[in-house]
């Protein structure tokens, strides 16, 4: 869940606004405000370009894209394949293009989602909203020009109005999310260097990890920081000193020793599939079942992990199916001891 939206300037050195689910609006430049906590940074839409686009039932991801650049070919003054372009579920689909280099300074600001203003702002209506420096038109087919070129001026909103619509649009899921492809959140669970840490957190304290971490330095830290959690709430619970290590746990406890277990087929199967995200991961411990939030590249995907389970004896994995989400292909699954009731 999102609790900072940072809407950028469409001009460098533009005031920028930052609005927290709390409250607090502030405006100034982008490096002053200090964004925080699971952002969402929100693109002018002079930098977005929006379509709708017919295409054949039944396509990979891949070739749904390689359609989608060419269904749009002349509509762009740009060559289709020097743009990240991201689509949405079904046909007409909805279909945003944005150059990489406005990607690449979206995403140095850490964001776990990257959204047009067009679109953050749907939930308003269609009527033309003052925002910043442009006036933003919302809609699937948005768009947003300069308020020196606007012909229409509008009032601006009061910060509660804006706030309140845009955090409900983002917690609709409804957004198109231009964090994908080259540009998606990677190592949101690491499966070899987070082994340990994630077994040690969720054996000894019942923990959910949802990580979202952009690079090494992050992860570093975030390792550090479980890692020490861990060992405190251990300590706590058992009175003992922790273990350097989730295999040092003690044995008598039947709930840890699945989990160790079932985490190990988790970190064994999915090793082979490193396009594959753990975005959640929790233990249940009364029902023995390892409960999995999985973002697969594509859907062929899901059956190839299937099949990396299906090949570890003692394990039973079930899926719930795959569901196409903003352009991202998501599955629920659980992982069992087999046989275990």
């Amino acid at each position: 869940m999102t609790d900072t939206v940072l809407f950028l300037p469409s001009q460098p050195g533009g005031e920028a606004l930052l609005l927290r689910r709390a409250g607090e609006a502030v405006r100034g430049a982008v490096e002053a405000l200090g964004a925080s906590g699971p952002l969402t940074v929100v693109l002018p839409g002079q930098d977005v370009r929006a379509f709708q686009t017919e295409l054949p039932g039944k396509l990979k991801s891949a070739d749904r894209l390689a359609a989608a650049r060419f269904a749009q070919e002349d509509q762009l003054s740009t060559d289709p394949s020097e743009l990240h372009i991201v689509l949405g579920p079904g046909s007409p689909a909805a279909t945003l293009a944005v150059a990489p280099e406005v990607m690449e300074a979206a995403t140095a600001l850490g964001p776990v989602r990257v959204v047009a203003d067009f679109d953050a702002l749907q939930g308003l209506g269609e009527e033309p909203v003052a925002l910043l420096d442009r006036v933003v038109f919302p809609g699937p087919m948005g768009y947003a020009v300069d308020a020196d070129w606007s012909e229409v001026r509008p009032a601006p909103l009061a910060d509660d109005t804006l706030r309140d619509a845009v955090f409900a649009r983002l917690d609709s899921g409804d957004t198109l999310d231009l964090r994908s492809g080259p540009y998606r959140r990677r190592a949101k669970l690491s499966l070899g260097r987070w082994s340990a840490v994630a077994a040690t957190a969720l054996a000894c304290a019942g923990l959910s990890l949802g990580l979202a971490l952009s690079d090494a330095r992050a992860v570093q830290a975030q390792a550090d920081t479980i890692r020490a959690d861990a060992r405190a709430l251990y300590e706590t619970r058992t009175g003992q000193p922790a273990p350097a290590s989730p295999a040092q746990l003690p044995s008598g406890a039947a709930d840890d020793a699945r989990f160790l277990q079932l985490s190990q087929a988790l970190f064994t199967a999915a090793s082979a599939h490193p396009a594959i995200e753990v975005e959640r991961l929790s233990w249940e411990a009364r029902d023995g079942v390892l409960r999995l939030r999985l973002v697969y590249p594509d859907f062929d995907a899901a059956t190839a992990l299937e099949a990396s389970f299906a090949s570890l004896p003692g394990v039973q994995f079930t899926t719930g199916g795959v569901r196409e989400q903003n352009g991202r292909f998501i599955g629920d699954a659980a992982l069992a001891i087999e046989g275990a009731s």
